[in-house]
């Protein structure tokens, strides 16, 4: 066990730490200390000297993290913005033994392999990337073979496991949360429109599911395909719209018949001349799994066929985390699940000084990844980058909030709950801190299933004595389609769509 190891203080940015722009290419990347603070802290050395001194390993001068990504080609710019994001964790971390290896893979699976062979040459301890899911395919033998662990970014769930862990935005965690969270505030009857793509079919799988072990109604989901001039049947399906129009026609018509001479019919007529329908929608809550361009026109088409936020909630995935739905008026209200931004925002800022120019929200991911991986050898004589290492329970704090792996190489993050308003995204309901609410909810989910209805006792203070220990600080299936898996949460951040 580490000696005094707090691993999410280690992982805290030091954002008001200026640095000039640091360069970002194929040959190793180390601290220069010249400007900065010692390597390590006194505190850090006797830490080591202390487990040195009870590991007969030689300790370690330099440990190698190799870092896949694509520095050329049309994804260059976003895998030069990683690279430039894990160069700046690389100095905060004040750990001369720190060696990073870029390698450029060209977005393929062909470069990945190229890169892959080249960078085992080198001995890596642990390998950071690549970034998409076919990349990963690509190296994850070798890596087995060599057997280095990889934190990956892709946000294709199929490639995690067996030595591979995903650093990524999860769709299936943003949209448990924003479930649970709806639940908790009394929506009970759900509705989904669903693209037509794999993340729509995804969506769909852990929607469907949350439904269900929240034990709440799924009441109706449509499907829509990826053209914006096609989204008006399945609106107008799902929104009952055709038989709302019905009966607001007839009953215009009964009115009409009565004669202006009844007080009572026209005072009935006065209340809804406005209306374009009658009758009530069905669900409650509504799932709009979408993002960009076509969330704006779906938005407005369910507005324009009756379906009122102010009476129906929608809710979202990290797709809605982009500003331009401030000028959404249709979105007003909805929910939508997201890291907190306090500390991603600042980190953002940062690097826009340093390197004078913006850069997409996946580079957070590179910089909390090369911050684990400062942390799991902040303490050691001899790096480590075990699984069991990788996968602590209690998790850790970075950029984006409190994470930890799961043994089949997941991601889990305490994702805040937030509501769409005119200027700004509002916090509904915090991030959490730690993931002992989460355990504790998990466990009485896992204890009530286990026990049948005749044996369930009445007392229920077993479930509130867990014993879990505080964190460490730092449905019907759609139609085939082979549209991409969009990358979480900002859409525009890959250019080269067909990868994941």
């Amino acid at each position: 066990m580490r000696n005094g190891l707090i691993k999410n203080s280690a992982m805290i940015l030091i954002l008001t730490l200026g640095l000039a722009s640091c360069g970002g290419g194929s040959k190793p990347l180390t601290r220069d200390g010249g400007s900065l603070p010692p390597a390590t802290t006194q505190q850090d050395q006797q830490d080591r000297d202390q487990l040195s001194a009870e590991d007969d390993r030689t300790p370690r001068q330099e440990i190698r993290i190799g870092f896949l990504v694509p520095l050329s080609g049309p994804d260059g710019p976003i895998g030069q913005a990683m690279l430039n994001a894990a160069t700046l964790a690389l100095f905060d971390s004040h750990d001369k033994r720190l060696v990073l290896l870029p390698h450029d893979t060209q977005g393929t699976a062909e470069g990945a392999t190229e890169a892959m062979t080249s960078l085992v040459a080198q001995q890596p301890d642990l390998i950071l990337g690549p970034l998409f899911s076919h990349s990963i395919a690509a190296i994850k033998p070798l890596a087995q073979n060599a057997g280095i662990n990889v934190i990956g970014f892709s946000s294709d769930h199929t490639v995690a496991g067996n030595g591979v862990f995903l650093m990524n935005f999860r769709l299936e965690e943003q949209i448990r949360r924003v479930m649970r969270y709806s639940s908790d505030q009394g929506y009970a009857r759900y509705a989904a429109l669903v693209p037509e793509t794999s993340y729509g079919t995804r969506a769909l799988e852990v929607f469907g599911a949350s439904v269900m072990d929240l034990e709440r109604d799924m009441v109706t989901v449509e499907f829509y395909p990826a053209d914006s001039t096609k989204l008006v049947p399945p609106v107008k399906n799902i929104a009952n719209y055709d038989h709302r129009r019905n009966l607001f026609i007839r009953e215009m018509a009964f009115l009409d018949s009565l004669g202006d001479e009844d007080d009572f019919a026209s005072e009935l007529k006065e209340d809804i001349k406005n209306a374009e329908t009658l009758g009530t929608i069905k669900f409650d809550a509504l799932l709009l799994p979408e993002g960009g361009a076509m969330l704006t026109t779906l938005a407005a088409w369910v507005s324009y066929y009756e379906i009122d936020p102010t009476k129906v909630k929608l809710i979202g995935t990290g797709l809605w985390d982009d500003e331009m739905l401030f000028h959404e008026p249709q979105l007003y209200g909805g929910w939508f699940a997201a890291p907190d931004h306090e500390v991603s925002d600042k980190f953002l800022a940062r690097y826009r000084d340093s390197y004078g120019k913006d850069s997409p929200r996946l580079s957070t991911l590179a910089y909390d990844a090369m911050a684990l991986t400062a942390t799991l050898v902040r303490h050691d004589a001899v790096p480590n980058f075990s699984t069991e290492n990788i996968i602590d329970e209690n998790g850790f704090t970075g950029v984006e909030g409190l994470f930890r792996f799961t043994q089949d190489g997941l991601i889990e993050r305490g994702l805040a709950v937030y509501e769409v308003t005119a200027n700004a995204f509002i916090v509904v309901d915090p991030a959490p801190t730690h993931f002992i609410d989460q355990d504790r909810e998990t466990a009485v989910r896992n204890l009530t299933a286990a026990v049948t209805p005749e044996d369930a006792p009445e007392d229920h203070s077993a479930k509130a004595s867990l014993g879990l220990s505080p964190p460490n600080e730092l449905v019907p299936a759609p139609p085939v389609d082979t549209r991409p898996f969009p990358y979480n949460p900002v859409q525009k951040d890959a250019l080269n769509t067909e990868n994941q």
